[in-house]
């Protein structure tokens, strides 16, 4: 079998005395889409937290590509193939759409930016791949039409599809977007579910949480849920609305 891309094992995270994340462990392979869902306070942003480096790891590990990232740093998991998205909108608004996209990108360069006073060599080159691949990604998130407009001009809606679009540009392997559909309207989160499983179809793993449940119903493989830190049920969407403990937690019989 293929090896997951990420794999999380017996994971803790603990402040203090409180235990916000007990003993998880899941895997995510490549081009999977994976919900994380439970009721407020069962630990879903904390452990993306710890997955993608702002907090370190009570106890456990985590595996991005058969290799140990526990110890690593934001950037360098970020560089690794670990990208990620926030559950409010963090965007520079002087610049403009474009800038902001290939500003992502600052994590898969490779050649010295000092070489851009150069008036040829490997950083032009460099630039020109970058260029495109940016242009890419703005079509694919259906931002190009806006791609010279400041940021501060975009609609709250916009500016979660710009976080998508600048952490793409580091080219991740696996992707964790937290609440992508806060706020949105029913048009936009049908745009950013073709938007998910269009990244989906690049290879890339997206790991998402979300409480809009009719969106994680429709769009994820299978679902892992959280109660009170620690997983309650992991499965397909049909296993996990037929779940009883998950249903007594969560979802509620109109489920």
């Amino acid at each position: 079998m293929t090896e997951p891309i990420l794999r999380v094992d017996s994971l803790a995270k603990s402040f203090g005395g409180v235990r916000a994340v007990r003993d998880l462990s899941f895997t995510v392979s490549a081009g999977e889409i994976l919900g994380l869902i439970g009721p407020n306070g069962s630990g879903k942003s904390t452990t993306v937290n710890v997955l993608s480096g702002v907090f370190p790891p009570t106890a456990g590990s985590i595996l991005l590509g058969g290799e140990a990232i526990e110890g690593l740093p934001e950037a360098q998991r970020v560089g690794r193939g670990l990208s990620r998205t926030f559950q409010t909108a963090r965007v520079f608004p002087e610049f403009t759409v474009r800038q902001h996209v290939a500003m992502g990108c600052h994590a898969i360069r490779q050649v010295n930016p000092f070489a851009s006073i150069l008036p040829f060599g490997a950083w032009r080159g460099e630039q020109a791949g970058i260029d495109g691949q940016v242009d890419e990604i703005l079509r694919l998130c259906a931002l190009h039409p806006v791609a010279d407009r400041p940021v501060a001009s975009l609609s709250s809606g916009q500016q979660r599809f710009l976080m998508i679009a600048t952490a793409l540009a580091a080219r991740p392997k696996i992707l964790l977007v937290d609440e992508p559909a806060a706020g949105l309207v029913e048009h936009e989160r049908q745009d950013l579910a073709e938007l998910i499983r269009g990244i989906r179809q690049r290879g890339i793993a997206v790991v998402i949480i979300e409480h809009h449940m009719a969106l994680i119903m429709a769009l994820c493989d299978r679902i892992v849920v959280l109660n009170f830190g620690a997983k309650i049920a992991e499965g397909s969407p049909a296993e996990i609305r037929a779940n009883r403990a998950v249903i007594d937690a969560y979802l509620g019989e109109a489920a």
